[in-house]
Parts: C-alpha cells; structure tokens; sequence
C-alpha cells in the first residue's frame, strides 16, 4: 500500500500549461499562464505563486526550464519578488499572470510555483520558469512575443520599479477560481 501511495502522488502532478520565454515591445500587455493538475482525486490545499527574478539570468543553467519533478525547496534570490498568491481546495490550480504596458524593468525571469499540499509528509514545489524579453518600441525586426533563447550578451535588467499586474479576472480579487474550467473546488 504504501507503494501505491508513492506511486500515486509522484506520478500524476503535472503542469498541463506552462509559461513560455517571449520577447514584447515596450507598452504592450503580456499574459503568462500557468496551470496544474495535482496528484490525488480528493480535494486537498493548492496554491500557486508568481514570482519576478531580476538579474537571473544564469537559471537555465543550474535546473530545467519546466519540472514537474518535485523541486527541493531552495531560498529565491534577493533581488525575487513574490507578485502573485492564490489558493484553491481541490486538484488543479489555474492562474494568468497579466503585466500590463511592459516597460525595460520588467524584462527578467518569472517564475510559476505550485505549492501542493496533498502528501502527508510535507508540502510539495513544483516550479516552471520563463524569460520576458522587453525591446524598444521602434524595433521592428523582433515581432512580438517570438521566442527567446537566452544569450550571455543580454543586457542587464533595471531594478527599482514596481510591476504593475493584473490578475485575469478582477471581479474575482478574492482568489478562488469558480470560473476557471481546469480548477476543481
């Protein structure tokens, strides 16, 4: 029994949607989605996080762009700032990080992190991570939102200023996520 206990709580967690690197032009809105399935049937506390790295470029080389592996829980860099909390009971979690009129400071990694609570032993991490890009108005030879592999050329980010976000729903400002299709409650 306590095989299939493993076995069940291991294997199923997975991110069914994931944020990918984009470049945008300064002003435009970005979207960022991220969404979870968890490990059991029964209903048990999920919560997802969105975070903002500055200066974090070096990330792809010390872990996977995307895991649904359970991530050791490790102490995010000073200069991370966490812009996103909610909390759901049930089995999947869904959320849409908005920023809106991008400018140069919000250029940096953002990080989805899913905190599962259905294992007995402990909180679960599980974290998926994607690199925003912002160039000048006036360049037209990047499209946005066009993939972006990282480069060891690329400049460095502006800290200081506040991200402006919204969530995808304001009319729920209270977190729960009724009307979120992959969100059991």
């Amino acid at each position: 029994m306590l095989i299939t206990l493993f076995s069940h709580s291991v294997c199923t967690a997975v991110f069914t949607e994931v944020p990918h690197d984009m470049t945008a032009q300064r002003g435009q809105d970005v979207e960022m989605a991220c969404s979870f399935r968890g490990a059991g049937t029964p209903s048990y506390s999920l919560e997802i996080q969105w975070w903002y790295i500055r200066n974090h470029l070096d990330w792809m080389d010390r872990q996977p762009w995307t895991t649904n592996e359970v991530a050791p829980e490790e102490e995010m860099p000073k200069d991370a700032a966490k812009i996103s909390v909610v909390k759901v009971v049930g089995s999947n979690i869904s959320h849409k990080l908005r920023l809106s009129r991008v400018k140069s400071s919000d250029e940096g990694t953002y990080e989805c992190r899913v905190i599962d609570f259905s294992d007995h032993a402990g909180a679960r991490h599980h974290r998926v991570r994607a690199y925003l890009q912002v160039v000048p108005e006036s360049n037209p030879s990047l499209p946005a939102h066009q993939g972006h592999s990282h480069s060891s050329n690329t400049q460095q980010h502006n800290a200081g200023r506040e991200l402006r976000k919204r969530d995808v729903d304001s009319n729920h400002s209270h977190n729960d996520c009724t009307n979120e299709p992959s969100c059991a409650l």
